[in-house]
């Protein structure tokens, strides 16, 4: 299936009502994922419906005792409910918010991180091998509010601890993340990425506790770097 056939069909709506026949819409399905617009035309769509289903739910139309027979023995799901003005204007702004969303802020970083993934490029690593609790130059380094940041660092030995965490916190004081290592991987120079999350310039610490059966113990090594943001 194309586009314009799938526009043609009105295959966005007749696949979200199950009106398409089960080869139609393995097509169709086969198609949305290729195809941005109708993707996001589908998106949008149930977000309308829902929102129109919400209303319809919380606000029922009072309708004669006839009617609702003839409904119960005719009834099929459509969107003549669509028609009141509460819920065009619930399911008209879901609508608008999630066409902005996407619009915004999910394709253009879906775009971005597709562009990043098939470009090649050098990620930049902050060795802090030399640097620890004990004394030493700190390690520094200056990147892009976004850059991509990878930590080089040694853990001590120690055979207590079956894994060890290492938590990275701000020049603030917050935790900026964490991430899991076991013992077999200590044994070489672990290298984790730097979160971005909070980034800002300062004096960064990571700070990295053995983990035994019983919990987790006392710190193991801790490691001061700043960063410059540019």
């Amino acid at each position: 299936m194309d586009h314009p056939e799938a526009i043609q069909l009105g295959a966005v709506e007749r696949y979200l009502l199950n009106e398409l026949p089960p080869e139609q819409r393995s097509e169709f399905e086969d198609h949305y994922f290729d195809c941005q617009e109708c993707a996001l035309d589908l998106r949008v769509t149930a977000a309308f419906m829902e929102a129109a289903k919400q209303e319809f739910q919380q606000n029922p139309v009072p309708r004669p005792a006839a009617a609702q027979a003839s409904s119960q023995i005719n009834a099929k799901p459509r969107l003549l409910f669509f028609r009141r003005p509460a819920i065009l204007t619930a399911a008209l702004a879901a609508s608008l918010l999630v066409l902005a969303y996407q619009n915004v802020v999910v394709y253009p970083r879906t775009h971005a991180e597709l562009a990043q993934l098939e470009s090649p490029a050098i990620v930049p690593t902050l060795s802090l091998i030399r640097t620890n609790s004990r004394g030493g130059a700190e390690a520094s380094a200056t990147v892009a509010p976004l850059q991509p940041l990878l930590l080089s660092f040694d853990i001590p030995p120690q055979p207590a601890f079956a894994s060890y965490t290492c938590r990275i916190y701000t020049p603030g004081g917050a935790l900026a993340g964490s991430v899991q290592v076991s013992s077999q991987m200590a044994k070489d120079t672990v290298t984790i990425s730097a979160p971005v999350a909070q980034r800002v310039p300062g004096a960064y610490t990571l700070v990295v506790s053995g983990n035994s059966d019983s919990g987790q113990g006392s710190p193991v090594v801790t490691y001061h770097f700043n960063l410059t943001i540019q």
